[in-house]
């Protein structure tokens, strides 16, 4: 059988780095001077000796420690901004888009920061672009309902879905999410020059919905100013009148004014004389 390993005691092992701390420091005094160490503003220092876990630092300023296996963690808890680079995803109606988000965040636990995690810079960009992606796939782009959230408009369903996924996403590194906001929106290449056609018919259809309304609106009044003044119209002539304005008013272009010229009624007038 193989020689069974028996780790060491919590207390043998306490007095063995012990010993080899003060050895290292009587063979070498000089070593000690590399025990000082700045404390920066907003900024905390996790301390490991031998891999254990000895204190964290949050006061600035000047601080000593014998270096002997000692080992910082130096981690900022100011505001920073990760921005995420441009990916291609596939929103809720199955259309690929280009997006791209911003992230605020703040180290709230700096030993998880320091020691859960291989690198919390990392662990955050990679989690922030998977959450991206899955919370892009669960609204459309753009919606014809103002009702109904959509990516275009970053509607506060669409945020409050990215901060409470992100933050579930990234707890287990100490780190609080303070704000997500997306920063490029556009459709992907292959099919942006599909959905530019389609906006700018949605556009002309809006348009012409609100040209009529107004015509209808114009014709209205002008029948009750006529009316109101006392100028009676025939049936047949107040039919013909409506059906002038809506064409002239409705067209896109310029009305052109006809003459009708009657030819039959001076050949007959040169006949009697």
């Amino acid at each position: 059988m193989a020689p069974r390993y028996d780790a060491p005691e919590d207390a043998n092992q306490g007095m063995l780095e012990l010993l080899f701390i003060v050895l290292i420091t009587l063979i070498f005094p000089p070593i000690l001077l590399f025990g000082f160490f700045i404390v920066n503003p907003r900024e905390e220092i996790v301390v490991v000796r031998f891999g254990k876990y000895v204190t964290t630092l949050k006061t600035q300023g000047i601080r000593w420690i014998n270096p002997v296996g000692r080992s910082l963690f130096r981690i900022s808890t100011r505001d920073t901004t990760l921005s995420l680079d441009t990916e291609t995803v596939v929103e809720f109606n199955g259309s690929p888009i280009e997006i791209s988000a911003v992230v605020v965040y703040r180290v709230d636990d700096t030993y998880k920061a320091a020691l859960h995690v291989e690198s919390y810079r990392q662990f955050i960009e990679d989690q922030a672009g998977a959450v991206v992606k899955r919370v892009a796939a669960q609204f459309p782009y753009e919606s014809g309902d103002e009702h109904r959230p959509c990516l275009k408009k970053e509607s506060a369903p669409v945020s409050e879905a990215l901060m409470s996924e992100l933050q579930e996403a990234v707890d287990p590194a100490g780190i609080r999410i303070l704000n997500v906001r997306l920063n490029d929106l556009t459709y992907a290449p292959e099919i942006a020059q599909a959905m530019l056609m389609r906006q700018q018919a949605l556009a002309l259809i809006d348009a012409r919905k609100t040209i009529v309304e107004g015509t209808v609106a114009i014709v209205r009044d002008a029948m009750d100013r006529l009316k109101a003044a006392g100028l009676e119209v025939k049936e047949s002539d107040r039919d013909a009148l409506v059906s002038n304005l809506l064409v002239v008013l409705c067209s896109g272009e310029r009305a052109q004014p006809v003459l009708q010229v009657q030819a039959g009624v001076r050949h007959s007038a040169k006949a009697m004389s």
